[in-house]
């Protein structure tokens, strides 16, 4: 499968309400400490949720309007924020340990085009070595599930 291709299949996998960071699509897709192809990636492919691909340590590295756009999407998702920075201790997609939760006997690897499982093949289901996939759609979080002092949760 193209580089491009495998960046992009991960891409596509971030659930609504989730982020990821440029480098964990790389390392996902196989490509480790390979960040800018996240971004090449994402240049030029429209119908992916590009909004949920943020900088490390939850920062949105995309300046002015481009910037407060993906905020706003993020915002519309139920993603919360501290300062400028996505608060990726509740909010975080880890690609590797959601596709090892989903893949077991008898389930088809979504990153794979055949039907083969995982059972039936262990080695062709790993893509460079790492485990990547989709996990179940988050339940929308609020801010009744995490308990703390008044406004913790708020923009600021």
């Amino acid at each position: 499968m193209p580089t491009l291709a495998r960046l992009r299949r991960v891409i596509a996998a971030v659930p609504r309400g989730r982020v990821v960071t440029y480098g964990q699509v790389a390392e996902a897709a196989g490509f480790p400490r390979a960040a800018r192809l996240t971004v090449r990636a994402l240049q030029r492919a429209d119908e992916l949720p590009w909004h949920r691909v943020v900088a490390s340590g939850g920062r949105i590295a995309l300046p002015g309007e481009e910037g407060r756009e993906q905020r706003l999407r993020l915002k519309l998702e139920g993603v919360t924020f501290r300062g400028g920075r996505v608060r990726m201790d509740l909010h975080a997609w880890n690609p590797a340990r959601s596709r090892k939760r989903r893949i077991g006997k008898g389930t088809i690897d979504p990153l794979r085009k055949s039907t083969r499982t995982r059972a039936s093949r262990p080695d062709e289901t790993d893509v460079g070595g790492e485990l990547i996939g989709f996990g179940p759609r988050p339940k929308p979080l609020g801010h009744r599930r995490f308990p703390g002092p008044p406004g913790e949760l708020e923009d600021g």
